[in-house]
């Protein structure tokens, strides 16, 4: 129950290796993303959008002349393109991915990526922490819950009192 607890917190399934799959919009003008589950073992295939830039940050000119615009007036939305993980950085602990840019230097906008993350030794800090909450379950029992409802759909959690302030300020889901 402790470890369930952990990994709502820190908004995972598990801390155990895992796959993931996420869409990430990249910002303008970079070529950086940062992954929800961390730390990031490896990266397993990673799809590639162009997208129609922000009409404020256009030249009066580029409309007729980028890339992009070529494709607009050829069809629909650019489709997501295979890219080379081998080509991809990513930075494990923090979960940052640097890209490669596109066909003629143009950086995509979307990205689908798939890769695995999770620890495949749980830290000694995790543990305690498991620890703690075990104690806190045992002083408290599990009475202590909040439920949530919209419409038809209800979830019932366990109250954050479960989770040590030290725990609580140590911890960062993202």
């Amino acid at each position: 129950m402790a470890q369930v607890l952990i990994n709502g917190y820190c908004n995972r399934r598990s801390l155990w290796p895992e796959e993931h799959t996420e869409r990430l919009d990249v910002p303008a003008g970079r070529n950086q993303v940062q992954l929800a589950a961390r730390p990031v073992l490896r990266i397993l295939s990673a799809h590639g959008r162009y997208g129609y830039g922000r009409r404020d940050r256009r030249q009066l000119n580029s409309a007729n002349v980028d890339y992009v615009s070529v494709l607009a007036v050829l069809g629909s939305p650019p489709q997501f393109l295979p890219l080379d993980v081998n080509l991809i950085e990513v930075t494990g602990a923090s979960g940052e991915v640097w890209l490669p840019t596109g066909m003629f230097l143009v950086p995509y906008s979307t990205i689908d990526i798939t890769y695995v993350a999770g620890f495949v030794d749980i830290p000694y800090r995790i543990k305690l922490y498991v620890a703690l909450i075990v104690n806190e379950i045992c002083a408290k029992g599990s009475a202590d819950r909040i439920s949530y409802s919209v419409g038809r759909v209800s979830r019932t959690f366990a109250s954050p009192s479960f989770i040590p302030a030290d725990v609580r300020s140590d911890c960062n889901p993202s």
